[in-house]
Formats: structure tokens, sequence, C-alpha cells
């Protein structure tokens, strides 16, 4: 038989193009299956990172969607877990979170100790990678009535240490490698460096470094695999000799030239002569992506050719860290390198400020972006509390990639930098590998066992056996939430409401009616459903043990509390004027009980004012799950005595658990007779009258339905307001003059925020957002106001 070598030929090259062109396909469809599923990153903005223990803390949080870089609309529940120097959990929080922000916070006191604390915040969909996605903040606390050291802005010289990152992670034989060099300390602080030194065996210089603020430096080798390489630093203070890692005979190494003309990239994929009799005439597939975006090109290393140049434009990659992979016809990685593609310019924010009457600043923002969702921080010109340098962009863009993200991440996206391109270029050198390893995204493909928690489910049943024959239904009612919710009643009596939004420790109203809508009084139980979401990561927390060194500081100490009246503090300023004694209203029918006049100067709850003025123990029992209050001078051991009769607007209130988110503001009198002279109708001990402000319904407080406390449910937002600092100097050092967690921009793409100005010549700045569009905006700047 004559064989034909044409069409066995043609046979061949259409089997290698299929496998070829299949194995591309599969290299896309694994990338996208790994990154099918949206995932979300979380940054945090503090108002600062240094607190005393009698401030209060507060943040803004955004929650981007990593697939599609727009706030994630879709994450209502984020977890916060607070943790000590000890990594012991002293807190935990449920952040109610829509159209990506949240808001929070913490009222500082003696409970919390001085040293750093670890704000975790994540979710339960986090739980279903294998990548931690979640955010962790730093922040220290002080005791005031301790002496502190402030943190020396110095490195610890005795910890330093060197790393090398060769690019694709192998020094290779023969070719031209770029090295990466990182010098940090055992606090992981950059350090800077003019002039570091190459030497080969023979101690014959080769070649010379330098690092920048951030510590990451690069040379150029062209290594011989009979040579040992040796790397000296040596300065006035620092003296470290270290070995290069060895050189491999052969393997792969991936360049490229991110700045060519045209957006265009050139990626060189290099070997030498000994790695080429392995890859040549190989089907490699170089694949360029971040997430599921990716692009492919296939190539291969022809005779005696030792590189391979292949070019893309710009334009069709993603903003940010992106990675570059050569995988061989066996679907495993070769080489793995990252790069960091800017394609958006970032977005311009114009900050002015100007002064105003009464020592305050009034500070304009205007933005080019569209509707802009921000928070801001000023703070005085010598405020020691920014440790770190954070910013939402370097979060999103580059940490939220690396296998170990950058402790501090604005230098390099301030445009006042001149050299954060270089600078971006370095960290991203001195990573060992992206974050998302191949191995995973070829075998390991997320499976979804965690679902998005939204909300809280809150369960129940009916004591009294109800009407089959009947249909129930049970409504629930928050008015402080702004809820009602109805649910079926089944037939086992039983009862869900799912996805309900409501703060912790609410009391909510729960009521049953039958199909004529026919309120019913049987008696209601309920509790809310506890899916405590802890993180399947242990929290990245590095508690570092540096050596000890000598504290040239001077220690700060602070005045105690109340000794200088000469100072005024940011919440003691008070408009005096002389007014006329309010007229009290109900006095003639109460004239037994003893009088309380609301002002616009009370705030807080009603238990807490009622506890604090009206001579009663007031809270919150677990035993019985409801409101007290109690004489003080009652029996607490045994706690015999009964309540006193409470009445609003003249309805008696048959449930106390509805005073429990009773504001004080919503009062306008009070009136309190222990003795019980005025009640017309004894059965408590003394009487306590409640009088509303004109427009307030006292309808659901008349309401003999069951309650319950909601527990687990959502933190409130606190109320931020500056501590009381006894002198200048500490609020100079420790104080805030501003935070404003709700800024938005939107038409006129401007906004402006009052701010005391308090005798500053400079102010500093600190903003952080995004745009409803996905753009990310961070500035930190200091602004001079001496001048206005």
């Amino acid at each position: 038989m004559k064989f034909n070598f044409t069409i066995f030929g043609l046979l061949l090259f259409i089997q290698s193009f299929s496998q070829t062109t299949n194995n591309q396909e599969n290299i896309k469809n694994l990338v996208e299956t790994y990154f099918h599923y949206d995932r979300e990153n979380i940054y945090v903005q503090f108002n600062k990172t240094v607190y005393v223990n009698n401030e209060d803390l507060a943040f803004k949080g955004y929650v981007i969607n990593k697939n599609k870089y727009l706030p994630d609309v879709n994450t209502t529940n984020v977890q916060l877990a607070i943790y000590n120097d000890q990594k012991k959990l002293v807190q935990k929080q449920l952040l109610y979170t829509a159209l990506g922000v949240f808001e929070g916070g913490i009222h500082l006191n003696e409970k919390f100790s001085s040293g750093k604390y670890y704000f975790h915040f994540y979710t339960n969909w986090m739980n279903n990678f294998t990548e931690d996605e979640s955010f962790i903040q730093t922040v220290e606390i002080i005791n005031r009535n301790e002496p502190y050291y402030a943190q020396s802005k110095e490195p610890n010289w005795k910890s330093a240490k060197i790393e090398f990152f060769p690019e694709s992670g192998k020094i290779i034989n023969s070719i031209t490698n770029k090295i990466g060099v990182k010098l940090t300390d055992c606090n992981r602080k950059g350090i800077k460096i003019i002039e570091g030194k190459v030497f080969d065996s023979k101690s014959k210089l080769i070649t010379q470094f330098k690092t920048n603020e951030m510590g990451n430096g690069s040379f150029y080798l062209t290594p011989d695999n009979n040579e040992k390489y040796t790397v000296q630093i040596k300065t006035e203070k620092l003296n470290l000799i270290e070995n290069l890692p060895s050189t491999q005979n052969k393997g792969l190494a991936i360049s490229y030239n991110n700045n060519l003309s045209n957006n265009i990239l050139a990626v060189v994929v290099k070997t030498n002569n000994a790695g080429l009799t392995l890859y040549q005439n190989k089907k490699l597939v170089l694949l360029l992506h971040q997430n599921g975006n990716s692009i492919l090109k296939e190539f291969t290393f022809d005779a005696n050719e030792t590189e391979k140049t292949l070019r893309f434009d710009k334009t069709n990659l993603a903003n940010g860290v992106n990675t570059i992979r050569v995988i061989d016809e066996g679907l495993n990685e070769v080489a793995e390198r990252l790069i960091y593609i800017e394609t958006d310019s970032k977005p311009e924010v114009t900050l002015e400020a100007k002064t105003i009457a009464n020592d305050s600043l009034m500070l304009s923002v205007k933005n080019n972006s569209k509707k802009s969702n921000l928070s801001i921080s000023i703070l005085p010109e010598n405020n020691t509390c920014i440790t770190n340098k954070q910013s939402i962009i370097g979060t999103m863009r580059l940490n939220a990639y690396l296998d170990q993200p950058e402790n501090e991440t604005y230098p390099y996206f301030d445009n006042n930098n001149k050299t954060r391109k270089q600078d971006i270029e370095l960290a991203i050198l001195n990573q060992n590998k992206n974050k998302y390893l191949w191995s995973n995204i070829k075998s390991n493909p997320p499976k979804i066992t965690y679902p998005s928690t939204q909300g809280i489910t809150i369960k129940g049943n009916i004591e009294k056996k109800l009407n089959s024959n009947s249909k129930y239904k049970i409504s629930l009612i928050s008015m402080k939430n702004k809820v009602f919710e109805e649910s079926m009643i089944d037939k086992n009596n039983l009862f869900t409401f799912e996805n309900i939004y409501v703060h912790d420790s609410t009391i909510v109203l729960l009521q049953m009616t039958n199909e004529k809508n026919i309120a019913k009084n049987d008696k209601i139980n309920a509790k809310v459903v506890v899916r405590d979401s802890t993180f399947v990561f242990q929290p990245k927390i590095n508690l570092l043990d540096c050596p000890a060194i000598d504290n040239t500081n001077e220690p700060f100490s602070f005045a105690k509390l109340g000794l200088d009246k000469s100072i005024i503090n940011l919440n003691d300023v008070v408009i005096k004027g002389d007014s006329k004694k309010t007229k009290l209203i109900h006095k003639e029918k109460n004239n037994m009980a003893k009088a309380f006049k609301i002002t616009d100067k009370d705030f807080g709850n009603f238990l807490d004012y009622l506890s604090m003025y009206g001579g009663y123990r007031t809270g919150f029992s677990g035993t019985n799950n409801s409101v007290y209050i109690k004489n003080k001078l009652s029996d607490i051991v045994r706690d015999t005595d009964a309540s006193p009769t409470v009445y609003i607007d003249d309805q008696e209130v048959f449930d106390l658990n509805f005073l429990f988110n009773l504001s004080i503001e919503e009062v306008d009198e009070i009136y309190i007779d222990k003795m019980g002279y005025s009640n017309t109708n004894p059965t408590g001990s003394g009487t306590i009258k409640i009088y509303l402000k004109n427009g307030m319904k006292n309808d659901i407080f008349q309401s003999k339905n069951a309650s319950f406390m909601v527990t687990h449910g959502f933190t409130k937002e606190i109320d931020f307001s500056n501590a009381p600092f006894e002198t200048a100097k500490e609020f100079n050092y420790f104080g805030t003059l501003s935070w404003t967690p709700k800024a938005e921009i939107t038409t006129n793409n401007s906004f402006e925020i009052k701010s005391l100005k308090a005798n500053q010549k400079e102010i500093q700045v600190l903003l952080e957002g995004f745009s409803e569009d996905g753009e990310l905006i961070s500035e930190i700047r200091k602004i001079p106001v001496s001048n206005l």
C-alpha cells in the first residue's frame, strides 16, 4: 500500500491546531469558571488610627463588586470582629449595608486598655472562596491615665532584612534577569537606601541598586551558574550581607515594557539555550488576565529563538493588577509575573477652605466624577494619629490581588508623588505570586455552600392551639426601624420572618390577626435565629515580635480631667442668652408629682434619663426578657418591689418594653409621684406620667400585643462627637476637627463641610469614597488656613 505523506501531514496539522485551539478554550473556560461568582471587596476609612480611650472611634465602609468594579448593591450584612493584641475577640457587630456603604463606630471607655486592636470586616459570602477577600484595619487605643510613647518614625534597624524577587521566581543562567530587592524591618516598614552593591565570589563589584521609601528596589544581572553572588548594604546604621538565590540552569522568565506609545504593552518571554531544548516547538499559551477578564495568545520558540515578544492593546486590559501566566500543553503554569495597568485617570478633586464666623472653617469639595458617596476626616496640622496611609484605590486596585498586601497604599496613587508609577512597578515585582493561584484556578473552582445573608431571621410560635380551619397571620412592627412585615402562621402554630432589618436591642411588636383581620391576644413567643457568621480563615493578624529598641521620645502625659478650666472643648460651645422659663402644661392635674420639663439640651434614652434624674433603677432583664423600672431603694437581691404605673399622654402603658426605644427628645414633660397619690387606679409602686411633644404618636404605646427585644440585630450607627481634651496640645496631637461620613456629591459636583478652625495654621484632610459608576476617590491633603 502506498502511504500518502501529504494527507498524513495535513491530519497532523489539523490535530495540532485542534489541540491548540482546545487548549486556549480550556484555559479561558477555567478562568471564567473560577471567577464566575461575584466577589466582594471591602475598604473601611477610619477618622484616624490612634485614639484616646474616652473618644469616639468612627468609620465608613465601602463594598465593591470585584467582578464589575461597581458599588455592591446586593450586600446588606457586613460582619465586624474586633480583636485585641492577644488575638482575643473583644466585640462583634453586624453592620447594615445599603448601596455598597455602611457606617459604624464605638464610644470608647476605660474597658479598652492600651494596645493595638484589629478590626476585621467580612461577609458570609466570602467564605465560599479559597482566597481571603476580607479587610483588616489596625488601630491603637491609648489610656489617658498612662504615659504614651509615640511610635518612632525610624525603622527598627536591628531587625532589617533583605528579600529577593527574581522576575517569574527564578534567576536563570546566562540571560539578563531583573531581580527585585525588598529591604524592611520587623514592622514591615520599608527602609530607603541610596546604595546597595552586588559582588561575585571574587568580591568583584557586578552592579549597584537603591531602594525607595517603601524599601523596594531592583537590579539587572546576567549570572553564571558557576558563580555565587552576594548583596551588601553598608550605611551608618546598617551592615547587611545576604547571598542571592541559586542560579537555575533552565527555565522561563517574563519581562515587559509598559511604557510604549499608543497604549501598546510588549511582553517578552525568554529562556536560555538549555531551556530552548525543553520548550522548542512546544505550543505555549500566554494568558493575561484580571479576575475573569482574559486575553490569550499562543506562541512557540522556533529553532535558535530564545526570546518571544507578544504585543497587546492596553485598552483591552483591566485597570489595576493583571497577571501574566505562561501555560504549557498540559495546562501547567510554567511562569508567572504581575503587571499594573493604568488605563483610567484618577478623578480630579478640588479642596478649598474659607473662614466663617466663630473660628469655623467651610471646606468646599469639588469632584469631576458622577454622583459620589464620600467620607471626610479633618484633623489638626500636628495630629499624630495617622500611622499608616491606606486608600480605597490601593485596597481595591492593588492589595486585592497581592499575596502580601502593602502596608501603605496611598503613595502609589498620590499625584504629588512624581515616582509613583515606578514605585508601583517595584511593589508588584517584589511579590512572589498573585493571591489567585493557578493550581486553584485549574483544579479547585469555588463551591457555593455559604449563602449571602440578608438581614436577620425571626421565628416564633403561638402557645395556644389555633383553629385549624382559620387562617391566622402575624405582623411584626418596629416603628423605630420603619418595619412592618406580615407572615402566615402554619398548622403547627409556627411563623417565620426572613430578611428583617432592625437594630440590635430594638423592641418590636407582634400582633396576631385572623382571616377577618381581627386582632387576637394569645401569647406569642419569638426569638432571633442566631446565624453567627464566622470567618473560615484565621484573620491575618501578625503579632510582630520586634527586638527592643531604646525609645528616645519623651512620653506624652495627659492632664487630669477638669483641672484646666480655661480650655473650651469642642462639645462645650454653647450660645448663651436670656430666655423665659417655659411653663409646665400638665402641672395642674399632677400637682402631687415632681415635674421635669425636657429642654433642647436633654438627649439620650428615656430610661437612662429616668435612672439619672428620676430616682429609679432601669434596665432590661435577660431573665424574663423585659424592661424593668424599680425604686433605687428597693431590695435589689430579692427584687420584690412592684414597678410604678406608667402613663403616656394619660393612657396606661401595659408593656414597659415599649419604653426601651423611647428617646427623651420625643418627650415634653415627665411627672413622677413615687407615693402614687396622682394615680386614680393604683396598681404599682407610684406613678410616672409621660407627655409626648406635639406631633408624636402614642398609638403604639397603648397596644396590649406581645413584644420582645431583638438580639443579634444590626449595630446602630453612633452619633460622633469630640471628646474633651484638657489642653490645646492634647487636642492638636489627638483630636479631630471634623468627621463627615455622609458626604454626597450630586449633580452640581460639589458640597461644603463645616469644621472648627481651632487656631490651626494648616489642616489635614482625609477623603475617601466612590462614584455610582465605580470610580474610586482618595485624597490625603494638607491645606493652609493661617491666612484665611
